[in-house]
């Protein structure tokens, strides 16, 4: 089959009209019909139906319309692999991620690859909003979904691990805090989420489930972490945003050998064919970072 009358097939097909295929084509509209007129020739069947005003496809048509469209998907794809393997990676990465894991991309993964990759253009956006990675709102998302859409691919990171901490001013005014008295301290809660006050404390093979309480609350981990510094109260955050405070001894680890399973995080990207070189190598990044610091996932 000549792929040159397949592709002026395909574009009077998605035109839907002669004069609107050769304008596309920048050829003449004789050129178009001669065109379909060999393609239907060596085929031996009627690819459109023809009036004076219109064009509908046939049945080999429609059929033969689904083939052209596979054959451009592969073309298409065979043609940015190549250019992927003689080509400097770039162009722009848009990345999407909740507000303060934004802020961790920022300072340990996000500067390694930039300086990796000089030609790729990072967009961060970082906040609450979900974008719509199907429709290309951004070309890699870092979040929990509860269900994802489709034509998504999503590869799964893991549970974000909180830990419990407190300041050592607000342990020196309280008895020593236990599993058992936890749900009667006083905790700077999650406004964002009321069932992130509910936590789940899980040890090797156990797991608790405390509901916890207190006066104060706030939607955002920096804030909480503030907070807590200040000696307001315990505070569950996840121990990437803790670690720094921790080991500066400007908060204290409560009950270490216990961890709070929190959400479950995801890469999530369209779904296609071949992805491209500069979101692969961010994902790769990504999932290098975690497993050098197996203590921020479950």
């Amino acid at each position: 089959m000549n792929l040159t009358y397949l592709q002026t097939f395909l574009t009077v097909a998605q035109e839907g009209s002669f004069t609107k295929a050769a304008e596309e084509l920048d050829v003449s509209k004789g050129l178009v019909s001669r065109h379909i007129q060999r393609l239907e020739s060596s085929l031996n069947s009627k690819l459109f139906h023809r009036s004076t005003r219109s064009i509908s496809l046939t049945e080999s048509g429609r059929d033969l319309l689904t083939r052209a469209q596979q054959i451009q998907l592969l073309a298409t794809e065979a043609e940015m692999r190549v250019r992927d393997m003689a080509q400097e990676i770039s162009g722009e990465l848009r990345i999407t991620a909740p507000l303060e894991f934004g802020r961790s991309l920022c300072q340990s993964v996000i500067p390694n690859y930039c300086q990796q990759n000089p030609k790729v253009e990072v967009i961060c956006d970082f906040g609450p909003g979900k974008k719509r990675i199907e429709l290309g709102e951004c070309d890699v998302a870092i979040r929990a979904f509860d269900a994802l859409p489709d034509d998504v691919v999503a590869k799964e990171l893991g549970y974000m691990r909180n830990v419990l901490v407190a300041a050592p001013v607000y342990l020196d005014s309280v008895a020593p805090v236990t599993i058992d008295n936890l749900e009667q301290q006083r905790f700077v809660l999650n406004s964002q989420n009321e069932r992130w006050n509910h936590l789940q404390l899980v040890r090797e093979d156990e797991t608790l489930f405390k509901q916890v309480i207190g006066n104060l609350r706030a939607n955002t981990y920096t804030a909480i972490l503030s907070l807590a510094q200040q000696g307001m109260g315990l505070a569950c955050v996840p121990f990437m945003h803790a670690e720094s405070m921790i080991n500066r001894g400007e908060l204290v680890e409560v009950l270490p050998e216990w961890s709070v399973k929190s959400h479950k995080l995801s890469l999530i990207y369209a779904q296609r064919r071949i992805t491209p070189s500069k979101l692969v190598k961010f994902n790769q990044a990504v999932i290098e970072w975690l497993r050098a610091n197996p203590r921020y996932l479950i």
